[in-house]
C-alpha cells in the first residue's frame, strides 16, 4: 500500500497531538504548515533511515558507472535541472559532474546535505560569473582564489 502525505497545522499538532501522530501512523507523512514559516516533515525515523540508504545506494551505482564519457553525458542530462550548467565552459562540465558526485557520496554518508548545497550554489556562481558579458568568453581573464577573501559588502545606498 502506497503512503501519501497528509497535511496538518503545526496549531493542529500542539492542540491534538494524538490525532496527528494517528495520522501519522496512517498515511506514512504528515506536513505540518505554518503561518509565515517553511512547512515541516513528520515521518517516522525508520522510514527516513530507509530513504537515506536508498539513496546512498542509487549513488553509488551512479559513481560506480562514471567514466570520461559517461561524466560528460551526466552534465548534459543535469543540465536540463540545472540550465545554469550550460553557461560554463564545455571544460568544466565533467569537472562539475565529479565534484557533485564526490559531494553527494560524502553527504549521503553523514546523511548531512548542506555542503552539497554549498557546492551547487558555487558552481552556480561561477556559471553566472561566465555569463557576465564584460567577461571573456573562456573565462580567461577571471581571477580564481585559492583562499576565500573577505569583502565590504556593497554600500547600498549609492
Amino acid at each position: 500500500m502506497s503512503k501519501t502525505a497528509v497535511t496538518a497545522t503545526f496549531s493542529d499538532l500542539l492542540r491534538s497531538p494524538k490525532d496527528v501522530l494517528s495520522v501519522l501512523e496512517d498515511a506514512g507523512e504528515v506536513v505540518l504548515t505554518r503561518r509565515q514559516a517553511p512547512s515541516l516533515r513528520l515521518t517516522q525515523a525508520s522510514d527516513s533511515e530507509q530513504e537515506l540508504t536508498t539513496l546512498g545506494v542509487v549513488g553509488q551505482l551512479f559513481a560506480a558507472s562514471l567514466d570520461e564519457v559517461a561524466l560528460e553525458r551526466v552534465a548534459t542530462n543535469m543540465a536540463v535541472a540545472l540550465p545554469w550548467i550550460g553557461l560554463l565552459p564545455k571544460a568544466d562540465h565533467a569537472k562539475f559532474v565529479a565534484e557533485f558526485q564526490t559531494t553527494a557520496r560524502g553527504c549521503i554518508a553523514v546523511k548531512r546535505f548542506g555542503q552539497l548545497s554549498v557546492l551547487l550554489n558555487a558552481w552556480e556562481a561561477t556559471a553566472e560569473a561566465y555569463a557576465d558579458p564584460t567577461v571573456s568568453a573562456d573565462g580567461s581573464d577571471l581571477d580564481y582564489l585559492d583562499e576565500p577573501e573577505v569583502v565590504p559588502a556593497p554600500d547600498l545606498d549609492a
